[in-house]
């Protein structure tokens, strides 16, 4: 029996092919990709990646570290602030897989040493002026001073340095990326002459757009594998590379203001949106299937449950009551995260990392 919208549907060939381009890229600039499985979040997914020659990947949480080891994953970094609640997870997962963290507080140094049941890599996080966690990039003294208290630590290993420059999401076309990246990746290359150890860089934007990461020798974007609409505002992608929609049905026409109600709210998309070029809100691309080109259709108010689509007036006239449109979303790992479950074009389910939790 076929599910009933709203459902996240994915293309396994478009998602096949942006994999397959990011492995190509990576492989002619002699970078080692280290996909962030966070958007995704799926074990059957993941062997998509492993079919490309894939062999470590990164996480945003222990538990999904858990998960994609319980899946045959042996190299795994968690791409998030080691948490020194769950030390007893670090040592489980340090001692049955090759475990990398990340240190953005030098104050965690002193708990791992004393907890730690055996030696672990580490990565130093720097903050490339994104404003969210790690050390300051202008902080030098400090970043001197966390990678020396490493070095001298008999349980931890310095793996080098891990960054992500999640303000590209802001940029607006390719040269715009160029700009934000180009300083950040010359005061990196910088730690890693002085200090040693590997370089790590990940955000997608950049990943996508950029042919010169300086002294990188990883990247570990996350969003590349489905892409979403605002992947191709920030000029990361065309539409055609979008490998995820929501399906959402059609509930109510509104002809006197020329909307529709969808089922599909914030529990379906996220409350994540986008400015259009009016200033509107836009939480959703519907897609015209008459003409793919036809961009003024999107979800313009979500709440709970419900969404309301400005159309323009072919699109309008030719959706009813009853019909499923497909809506590319904004933040496809958000989307992703909330449905918990994919469903392809020939009505087969893929698992996700949360399928079978309570909504």
């Amino acid at each position: 029996m076929l599910t009933a919208p709203p459902y996240l549907q994915v293309s396994e060939a478009t998602a096949k092919n942006n994999i397959s381009k990011m492995v190509s890229k990576a492989e002619a600039l002699n970078l080692e990709l280290r996909p962030h499985f966070k958007t995704h979040q799926s074990s059957e997914i993941g062997e998509w990646f492993r079919e490309y020659g894939i062999q470590a990947i990164t996480v945003s949480s222990l538990k999904m570290a858990e998960y994609f080891a319980d899946h045959g994953w042996e190299d795994i970094t968690v791409a998030f602030p080691v948490n020194i609640l769950e030390s007893q997870l670090i040592n489980t997962l340090n001692s049955r897989i090759n475990l990398k963290i990340l240190i953005a507080d030098p104050s965690v140094i002193g708990f791992l040493e004393s907890t730690l049941h055996a030696p672990l890599h580490v990565y130093v996080e720097i903050d490339p002026d994104y404003g969210r966690s790690g050390v300051s990039i202008h902080n030098k003294v400090l970043v001197s001073d966390v990678v020396n208290s490493i070095k001298s630590s008999k349980k931890l290993t310095f793996e080098g340095f891990y960054s992500h420059a999640g303000h590209s999401y802001k940029c607006r076309g390719k040269d715009e990326i160029k700009r934000l990246f180009a300083p950040l990746i010359r005061e990196l290359s910088g730690f890693k002459n002085k200090f040693g150890g590997k370089l790590c860089w990940g955000d997608t934007p950049s990943c996508s757009v950029l042919e010169e990461f300086g002294e990188a020798d990883q990247i570990s974007p996350g969003n590349f594998v489905f892409y979403d609409w605002t992947q191709t505002r920030i000029d990361s992608c065309s539409y055609s590379d979008i490998a995820v929609t929501m399906q959402s049905p059609v509930i109510a026409k509104f002809p006197e203001r020329m909307e529709i109600l969808v089922h599909g709210g914030a529990v379906h998309f996220s409350k994540d949106s986008i400015q259009n070029e009016g200033n509107t809100l836009n939480f959703g691309q519907a897609i015209n299937p008459k003409n793919p080109e036809d961009f003024s259709n999107y979800l313009k108010s979500i709440s709970q449950e419900h969404g309301l689509i400005s159309c323009s007036e072919d699109f309008f006239n030719n959706t009813n009551v009853g019909d499923t449109i497909s809506i590319y979303p904004i933040h496809s790992c958000l989307t992703a995260n909330l449905m918990r479950a994919y469903h392809t074009e020939d009505g087969k389910i893929i698992d996700h990392f949360g399928s079978g939790a309570p909504f």
